[in-house]
Order: structure tokens, then C-alpha cells, then sequence
């Protein structure tokens, strides 16, 4: 994993990003800086008993569409080519690559479920 991550202002200044609770935006920055350098995080069950945070939290942030969950605990940020972009000379491809393959990649850079 990486020890520097980027966020991109057009994501986390955005009005839909700013209504939501302190709490789900407290645990997207933490997994975002807890991501692969694909944009996935398995440990985030750890990460909201860490910081004492519910799994509500977690949801509203999937609800608007900033994570997907996967069905075994593992989830991807959503605009995670909008924050980082890693050069191929330090990129570490995730061993949750094949999961990239379920995902379609909007116009705009964001991932969203494909079929």
C-alpha cells in the first residue's frame, strides 16, 4: 500500500459530498488513505471500530454512490481514478484485480456496478 494518497476537491467539496453526516465523511478519508493502489479496502470493518463509527455510516456513503460494497466485505472507491492517479513504475496491481473486471467505468472516471 501506499503511503500518500490524493483527494480530489471536486469530489469532497461537492455539495452531495458535504451534506453527508461528519461521521461517513470521517470514514471515506480513512478509507481512501487505507486503499489499494486499485481503490480497493478490505479492512474496513476494522477501520469503523477504529474510529467508532457504525456501519450506517459506511452505508450512507454507498447510498450516493462514493463506494461500492462487495457481497464478501470488500469494497471499492467509487472515484478512485478521480483522487490518484499512480505512476505504472510504483503501481502494485491489487489481488482484488479480477473484482475490477465486475465494474463499468463511467465517462466521468467514477466505477459503478456492471452487470
Amino acid at each position: 500500500m501506499a503511503k500518500r494518497r490524493m483527494f480530489a476537491t471536486s469530489v469532497v467539496e461537492s455539495d452531495s459530498f458535504c451534506t453527508l453526516s461528519p461521521s461517513a465523511q470521517t470514514i471515506y478519508f480513512h478509507l481512501v488513505m487505507n486503499a489499494d493502489d486499485d481503490g480497493f479496502v478490505d479492512k474496513w470493518k476494522s477501520l469503523l471500530r477504529y474510529l467508532s463509527l457504525r456501519r450506517s455510516h459506511l452505508d450512507a456513503l454507498a447510498e450516493r454512490g462514493y463506494v461500492i460494497i462487495f457481497d464478501d466485505d470488500l469494497l471499492i472507491i467509487a472515484d478512485w481514478l478521480a483522487h490518484n492517479n499512480i505512476r505504472l513504475d510504483r503501481y502494485n496491481e491489487s489481488r482484488y484485480h479480477d473484482r475490477l473486471d465486475t465494474l463499468l467505468l463511467q465517462p466521468n472516471g467514477r466505477y459503478i456496478k456492471g452487470f
